[in-house]
């Protein structure tokens, strides 16, 4: 993901508030790193059996943050400054539009959602 509008402070503090709801467990697996003006960073939880771990399309649990991960994430992120802008992958996430989006990351015949493939909710 890449973050316009924050700064690294910022996205550690974000971090900060989401590991109060995961527990502790979500960490970054790329540490923000400035290109130019912006961020690049991931993020991952330490322990694959903790809150907020992806499961892979089989069921098997991965260091992965989830769909909930993110989307709180970014909340956060957008409390911070309110003109944020997160591309993740090719999609511009802004306060307004963008986050909480859910879509099919399995197949036709076994379809799988984001907001599924996880046991956070």
């Amino acid at each position: 993901m890449i973050a316009s509008g924050l700064t690294e402070k910022q996205l550690y503090q974000a971090i900060k508030a989401v590991n109060k709801k995961y527990n502790g467990n979500v960490c970054f697996n790329r540490y923000p790193e400035k290109v130019g003006k912006r961020f690049r960073f991931t993020l991952r939880v330490k322990d694959s059996s903790g809150k907020g771990a992806k499961r892979g399309f089989t069921g098997r649990k991965t260091i992965h943050a989830c769909w909930h991960v993110h989307g709180d994430y970014f909340e956060e992120c957008f409390k911070l400054n309110p003109e944020a802008v997160i591309m993740a992958g090719s999609k511009a996430i802004t306060i307004n539009e963008g986050n909480w989006q859910d879509r099919n990351i399995g197949s036709i015949m076994q379809p799988l959602y984001y907001s599924e493939a996880c046991e956070c909710e």
